[in-house]
């Protein structure tokens, strides 16, 4: 399924239900082809269509899953917008997680960004497009 993204069909919250807790190496090869074909192949249908869209998406991870349940559990992504500059993408029975991340930035890089976020025009219009996320209903968290 490398085709057009169309959302995760509800068979890939039945997979991610039976690799609930500690699944036994058994149940994780049973579910192993249905967990790739409904889980992971619509993450990586879904960062393909958006780097499609605008070429700044186009590095992009997704992950496989390893031997821990966890990775069994939760489908992860990345794309890599910038140097240090990440959005995390998580799609799991909470449904889809979407984070963005900047690593380590370079002394002066934060008292900068600081400064943009303050500034009248700036800082007001990113204050805009944070409450007009949080109306419509999207959970906003972060340091």
């Amino acid at each position: 399924m490398c085709g057009q993204f169309t959302g995760w069909p509800e068979q890939a919250m039945d997979v991610l239900w039976q690799l609930q807790g500690e699944p036994t190496h058994a149940t994780r090869e049973r579910y192993r082809a249905d967990r790739e074909r409904l889980v992971r192949q619509p993450m990586i249908a879904l960062l393909n269509e958006v780097a499609d869209t605008d070429p700044r998406y186009e590095d992009f991870s997704v992950w496989h899953y390893r031997t821990d349940s966890w990775w069994w559990q939760h489908q992860s992504a990345v794309i890599r917008l910038g140097r240090k500059v990440e959005i995390g993408l998580r799609f799991s029975l909470d449904g889809l997680r979407i984070q963005g991340a900047w690593w380590y930035p370079d002394p002066g890089q934060v008292d900068m960004f600081r400064k943009a976020v303050a500034s009248e025009g700036s800082g007001h219009e990113l204050s805009a497009i944070v409450e007009d996320v949080r109306k419509k209903g999207y959970d906003i968290s972060g340091t």
